[in-house]
Order: structure tokens, then sequence, then C-alpha cells
């Protein structure tokens, strides 16, 4: 198996060398095979790893052991170790969404902002093939598109950050055998046989009713169905690109505005995929719109109102203004990661300075900490680190800071700006202690929000010679 991997790393390009790896580890067969086939290519292929694991505080106890059990895992590996520990039932009561969901959304928040924490640039998880014909059937029961027909990608960009699968070709049999081979130890989720998941209904009854009654190799027949799908929807996502810029006038991250003619002009085909794509750039990959939606921002481009207006989920609208077609998010809508009030002015200002090297309590945040100068790329352990090309901020001064209205800021991987009203949310950041989240500056320029995101400038590359660390001891100052 080991092999086999390999090859499909190097013939898809998954990695290259130098490539800083995160990688997620639920503690089940599958990612900690994947997490032992990493770490034995690793060295040879001039690879740094680190490990993910998130506890969704679900399951009790046997959630807690499976988050034990990967740290103890890294410490036997000598591998750096990330915990995620977020609030999945409260976020989900937020949002109206299922556990599931939630659970999902939030683990691939956490996997991204780790990873942009770390200057991680590729992100690994362990779905196989098994996954993949379970993932195809489910979508077919559901009702799909050729892309769902393509199934789990090889390969996904998320922001600046690669999602890769290097599994998505072994089998769950496989898979196991390994681990019984090497006698890797491994954890088994007991939620895996509860049938009242839909995946769970596919895997444990519907796949072995169509292997025994139908098809003995069905899984085989799906995965060459998604191979085949994956082909034809690339070309055809091709297209819808080159069709969204030429129909495209306006676009910013609130609303987009097509020209009417353009769009209908276009192949039927073309048009739905195009909607689809709009619908994903405002809310999100995590969100699957439904195929009744997109027909009828279809019917409303195509209906003679020159002034029809339709409401979606998620706070989105479709409008006409005579040959424009608007899609966008509603006025006054916020997503339940939002406010809806209006941001007040902050009270009470605190602003202090700091220089490299130094030694730092600041009972007004409150934090504690010190700023230190490492010899060579240095990569933080946790989020209370936020590390920097020395070189490219040698001589210049800190100022820590409380936000001020209007603050923005640029995240580190991500190409635009975000507001630090919106980060502090995300963060979950409680109201009361927002006005005073110390934030780093340098020269008017947002750097870290201290224990949350990471900004863009001075970013540590393999070639840094010299590495600012900057360590908080939070003292109080915890993200809940």
């Amino acid at each position: 198996m080991l092999d086999r991997v390999r090859r499909t790393i190097k013939e898809d390009r998954l990695f290259q060398n130098g490539d800083r790896i995160l990688a997620g580890v639920s503690g089940g067969a599958d990612s900690v095979a994947l997490l032992y086939v990493l770490h034995e290519l690793a060295e040879e292929e001039g690879w740094e790893l680190h490990v993910a694991h998130v506890e969704h505080g679900l399951r009790g106890e046997e959630s807690i052991e499976d988050a034990r059990f990967v740290e103890d895992l890294c410490c036997k590996l000598n591998l750096p170790f990330h915990l995620g520990q977020p609030h999945v039932k409260a976020f989900a009561e937020e949002k109206n969404v299922p556990t599931q969901v939630a659970a999902r959304e939030l683990r691939y928040q956490f996997f991204e902002e780790t990873a942009q924490s770390i200057g991680a640039n590729k992100l690994a998880l362990a779905h196989h093939a098994d996954d993949q014909a379970e993932t195809i059937l489910m979508r077919i029961l559901r009702g799909t598109s050729v892309s769902g027909l393509a199934g789990i990608p090889l390969r996904r960009q998320m922001n600046e950050l690669e999602l890769v699968r290097p599994f998505l070709y072994i089998g769950r049999e496989e898979i196991e055998e390994y681990c019984r081979v090497a006698n890797i130890p491994y954890r088994t989720d007991s939620s895996n046989a509860l049938t009242e998941y839909f995946r769970n209904k596919i895997r444990l009854q519907l796949i072995p009713l169509l292997q025994s009654q139908y098809n003995g190799n069905i899984k085989r027949a799906l995965l060459q169905l998604g191979k085949i799908a994956a082909d034809e929807d690339r070309y055809l996502e091709e297209q819808t690109e080159v069709l969204l810029q030429q129909a495209m006038l306006e676009k910013n991250d609130k609303k987009m505005t097509l020209q009417t003619c353009r769009l209908l002009d276009a192949p039927v085909a073309l048009q739905r995929r195009t909607i689809t794509l709009i619908l994903y750039y405002l809310c999100g990959h995590t969100k699957e719109w439904e195929a009744k939606h997109i027909e009828q921002i279809l019917r409303l481009a195509q209906h003679s109102n020159p002034s029809a207006r339709i409401d979606l989920p998620d706070g989105i609208q479709a409008w006409r203004e005579y040959d424009l077609l608007h899609i966008g998010k509603k006025m006054g809508y916020s997503s339940p990661a939002e406010e809806i009030r209006a941001e007040l002015p902050v009270p009470h200002l605190l602003e202090e300075t700091v220089s490299v090297p130094h030694f730092f309590e600041l009972s007004e945040f409150p934090i504690r900490g010190s700023l230190e100068l490492v010899k060579g790329s240095v990569s933080p352990s946790n989020p209370w680190e936020a590390v920097f090309d020395y070189d490219d901020i040698k001589g210049r001064k800190f100022v820590i800071r409380s936000r001020r209205h209007g603050d923005v800021f640029r995240p580190q991987g991500m190409a635009g700006t975000k507001k630090i009203k919106e980060i502090l949310m995300e963060a979950r950041v409680p109201r009361e202690q927002r006005d005073h989240w110390p934030l780093w500056v340098l020269e008017n320029q947002i750097v870290w929000v201290t224990g949350i995101r990471r900004g863009s400038l001075a970013p540590v590359r393999p070639e840094t010679r010299v590495t600012l660390r900057i360590s908080v001891d939070r003292n109080g100052s915890e993200v809940t």
C-alpha cells in the first residue's frame, strides 16, 4: 500500500519538496494509517508534517479519549499536535443546521485557520475509495448533477490552502490490513455503527444489499462513474468560468450582477452551473444548493417582468433590473456568525508600544509574553504564537492596541480584507472582551489578532534567516 500511495503522490504531484503539510487525524484506521504513511515519507521527500485533531464534543468521554490517543501518537512520532474543540451543538442551533453539517463546517474552519497559523500550504485528509463510492451513491439517491457524480476530488483549493487526499484510490479493507500487518493502533468511532445517519445506512445496509443482489462489483462501478463524471465536470467548469467572466458586470462579497442576455444565450447546462458558482461564491461550499433554487433563478432571468424578485435560503435574494440579473445577500441580513446591530465606536482605546527583543506584561488587556529572535525558519507551536520574517520588519516597533471603528485586516492566505469585528465574532470572543482584544500593528497595518489569526505581512519562508517569534501567555484572554 505504501508504494501505491507514494506513486499517487508523485504522479499527481500532491506534495512537493519543502511543503508544510497539516494532516487531519481523527484516530480512526484510515487517518492513522495516513499519518504513518506521511511520516514515513516525510523525511525522504523533504516535507514538514503537522497534525490536527478536532474534538467535536458529541460523544462524551469517547471523543476526549480519541483526542488523547492522537496526541499520544504525535508525541511518539515527535510531530506537532494541534487540537480544536469547537462548540458544535451551539453552532448548529445558531445556524439551524443538522449537527453533522455544523461539525463539518467547524472542522474545516479549524483546519484552515490552523494551516494559516503555522504556514502550511497543504491539508491531507484520509478519504478513501469506499468513501468515494458511498458519496456517489448517496448523491444519486438524493438527486445530483454531473458535479455531484464526480464525488470527492483528489485535490481541492480552499483559498491559499490545497486539500489533498492521498488515499482516494485505496480501499478500506486494504487500509485496515496495512494497520494490522504494521501493528498500528487506532480507535473505532462507535457512531459509525449507528444507522440513524444516512451515510452509515448506505455503508452498512444498501451497499451490501446491492453487492449481494444486483452487482458484486458495485463499488468499482461507482468509482468508474465518478472518474468519468469528474473528467466531464472539469471541462464544463472551465466553460462556466469563461461564461461568468463574459456575463459579469459587478462582483463583490455581497452581490454579483450579470447581463441577462449573455447568460441566456449560453447552453442551459452552463446557465445552471454559472448560477451555482455564484451561490457558492456568496455562501461558501459548505452550503449545498438544491436544484429547485437554481431553477427559480433561471426562471427569474427568463421572466418578462423587468423588476421581479425572489427570496432564497441563507439570506440570498435574486432580482431583475431590466437586462441585469442581481444575486446577492439581502440588505440588512447578517449570517449567524455576524451581529445584526450596527457596530459602535470603541469607547476606550488602549495602546502600548513594544520593541524587539522584549518581555512584556500589559495589565490593561491583559496579556504578557515575549518577542524573541530565533535563527532560521520557525513555525508557531500554537495559536498563541506568531512568527515573522525578521529581515522584512527589522527596525520597526510593534504597537499593541484595541480595535477601532472600521478596522480591517488582511488574513494570511486571503486575497482580500476582513473586518476585525467579523474576525472576533467568528472566533466567538465574548462581546464584553472584543473592545479590549489585543491587536498587533506595524505601521498602521494589523498583522496579528492575538491568538486568532495571523496577517499576511512578513511570512516565514523556508529561506528565512531569522524568525521573530511572539509568544503570548493568555492570562485570561481566552477565546470561548
